[in-house]
């Protein structure tokens, strides 16, 4: 590796923006991964880049950054929520709610394209290498340092149209939600876990029977499972007292209501870069861009694990009908001085929740996703 360049940790969303805005302004980068390949925590799963919590379309905010759009995505204008009784409602929009990418290591993957522009704009990527020292001035972009929410589910095929639904309910997915998505031939089942994370084979067993109850033709036959872990709830770091700069998951920015994380993760890894290039403080500007966010995401969850299931019941089958939803969304996401009052007693009462393991495995071939072995086996990311 050259001495004199640029260090980054994690060949993630954030690693790899991080890289490509090193390299696109002429400055000598390396990418270190530990693992074989890009996208090594995914399976071909789908995941939403959100479209709600700024005005503009995401795809917009990442070709501010450089990124380009040349990886496979889907933009969904409509989804089927369903409350805790399992009551649906349809929400439509006319500018999409999310665009569905897939991540891992396929060609058109999210995570392949960002490492093809990476590598494109002259970075270097080398995988299999694990970092062992990283000083001032180096990105650390490694995931998330503990586990606080899980996300266990399955890959398949599907001979089903496009299609989007998500289950609030306490019961399939205690604190989160689950959700099944369609695309172009294959389907990605999965229920998201904010809390008792013990419960989460239950869970996974009760949403796909409700996904098999509620979606005419849905065959699990061939599914193949997938699940990981994050780091939702903790504090954001940005830099430490060694003077590395800390991006994506592992700087703790990922939204704490709902647990999306891929803009957050580009746009970190983007300011990171431009830091180091512009000789400008990146925590201080960090902390400007990113806490009040995450501020309001610690009170809006802080609100939505108060409400008594049958109200936010209500309120889901209320919201979502409205022609408004994608702008009332962009609303419910932004700081305002009521959140901010609630945000430090919400950051104090759902930070202490410590990273869970799965206690319950005594299995010799182990397929947790987080457990008391201290590894993850076949169902994990």
């Amino acid at each position: 590796m050259n001495r004199s360049a640029h260090l980054v940790a994690g060949a993630g969303p954030a690693g790899l923006v991080a890289a490509a805005t090193l390299a696109r302004a002429g400055q000598p980068v390396t990418v270190l991964e530990r693992h074989p390949q890009v996208g090594h925590r995914f399976h071909g799963d789908f995941q939403g880049l959100e479209n709600w919590s700024h005005p503009a379309d995401v795809l917009d905010r990442l070709a501010a950054l450089g990124v380009t759009a040349d990886f496979g995505y889907r933009p969904f204008h409509e989804v089927t929520f369903y409350d805790s009784r399992l009551r649906p409602t349809s929400a439509r929009t006319e500018r999409p709610l999310f665009y569905l990418v897939r991540r891992g290591g396929e060609p058109d993957s999210l995570d392949s394209a960002l490492l093809r522009q990476a590598r494109d704009a002259g970075a270097e990527v080398r995988f299999g290498e694990t970092v062992r020292t990283i000083g001032p001035r180096g990105i650390v972009a490694t995931g998330p340092r503990a586990a606080n929410v899980i996300a266990a589910g399955y890959t398949f095929p599907a001979r089903l149209p496009d299609q989007a639904h998500a289950i609030v309910s306490r019961r399939l997915a205690p604190g989160g939600y689950a959700y099944l998505l369609v695309w172009d031939g294959r389907a990605t089942l999965a229920t998201c876990m904010f809390r008792d994370l013990e419960r989460w084979r239950a869970a996974l067993d009760a949403t796909v029977a409700a996904f098999t109850r509620l979606v005419p033709g849905l065959d699990l036959s061939q599914a193949r499972p997938f699940g990981g872990h994050g780091g939702v709830l903790g504090a954001a770091r940005y830099t430490d007292e060694g003077g590395r700069l800390y991006a994506g998951e592992a700087a703790g920015l990922q939204d704490p209501e709902w647990g999306f994380g891929m803009v957050h993760a580009m746009r970190s890894g983007a300011l990171a870069a431009t830091s180091l290039l512009d000789a400008t403080d990146y925590a201080a500007a960090a902390r400007a861009r990113f806490d009040p966010a995450h501020r309001a995401g610690f009170a809006n969850r802080m609100l939505f694990e108060a409400l008594p299931e049958r109200l936010a019941d209500a309120l889901l089958r209320r919201e979502a009908h409205r022609p408004d939803l994608r702008d009332r969304m962009t609303r419910h996401w932004a700081p305002d001085p009521v959140k901010n009052l609630a945000a430090p007693l919400a950051i104090r009462a759902i930070g202490r929740r410590l990273p869970t393991a799965d206690t319950s495995c005594h299995e010799p071939t182990c397929t947790c996703v987080r457990c008391r072995h201290g590894r993850r086996g076949a169902a994990a990311a």
